[in-house]
């Protein structure tokens, strides 16, 4: 590892996991990584120990130089969870602003996934990841004799513990108008139609997105343009770039969706629904 490179950080939670855990290290070449993981006793010869003593072997397998906070608390229980993960970055982040924070949300126990996911959401610049499965410790021949009993499939849990009702966290969506703009936006870009302020706002209006009072502005139709114009780049342009929904391409000049912008686009209000116009909005 070069010690002059930014600082990459990566927090996952260890229970019967390594592969998840590890691999991710050195894909994103982090140079300090902050595993959680619980255990009575450290000095028990149990399961829990075991797997948390192979996960820092492998993970100084890949370098020596790697940095190993232990964090030895409750993973089932979400908001202890919640606030270990907040701590964790919010700690990194003070002392160092620029730093990578990757969460690894994939491997440990359910309280904790959920809990990491939204506390990554919490803290902007803070990158949540998943891993999937590649391969199997456990064989398809074998998966009858390790997740079966008496022929019926039970799985790798046989009782369960009563429901726990998680604590309710507010984040905000994006606001409504914002999206729906952006996609207007990301359909004229692939379509190869105007994307100037005059056609974006005259598309705004139609679909019922723009809510300002600009028919009063002048009596001179380029006047009003002018306006709107004004008004098209601080009321939208200007947040799609704040919120990192959208940038200028180096070839051309002109406004892109960014990988942010194509997921808000996908993820939020999809539905369709009508005005007491029956227009589309």
């Amino acid at each position: 590892m070069n010690s002059g490179r930014r600082k990459r950080i990566m927090i996952a939670c260890v229970t019967f996991e390594t592969a998840k855990i590890t691999e991710p290290v050195a894909f994103y070449e982090a140079n300090k990584v902050h595993l959680i993981h619980y255990t009575k006793d450290p000095s028990e010869n149990n399961v829990y120990n075991d797997f948390y003593s192979r996960v820092t072997e492998l993970i100084r397998e890949i370098s020596g130089s790697i940095e190993i906070i232990e964090h030895n608390e409750t993973v089932y229980d979400f908001g202890l969870m919640l606030k270990t993960v907040l701590n964790i970055i919010q700690t990194e982040k003070s002392g160092d602003d620029d730093c990578e924070i990757y969460v690894n949300v994939s491997a440990g126990t359910s309280e904790y996934t959920a809990a990491s996911t939204i506390a990554s959401m919490m803290v902007p610049g803070t990158v949540p990841f998943s891993v999937n499965t590649k391969e199997f410790t456990v064989d398809k021949e074998h998966i009858r004799d390790v997740y079966y009993i008496d022929g019926n499939p039970v799985g790798l849990t046989k009782t369960s513990g009563e429901p726990k009702i998680l604590p309710n966290y507010s984040i905000e969506m994006p606001d409504e108008y914002l999206v729906r703009g952006l996609r207007i936006l990301d359909s004229r870009i692939k379509t190869k139609s105007s994307v100037s302020s005059t056609y974006m706002v005259n598309a705004l209006k139609e679909n019922g997105l723009w809510y300002r009072d600009t028919e009063s502005s002048g009596d001179r139709k380029t006047s009003q343009r002018q306006v709107e114009a004004v008004y098209y780049q601080r009321d939208f342009i200007a947040q799609w770039i704040k919120y990192g929904w959208i940038k200028k391409d180096e070839r051309t000049g002109k406004y892109r969706l960014t990988d942010s912008g194509n997921t808000v686009i996908d993820t939020f209000y999809t539905y369709r629904f009508y005005n007491s116009d029956n227009k589309y909005k």
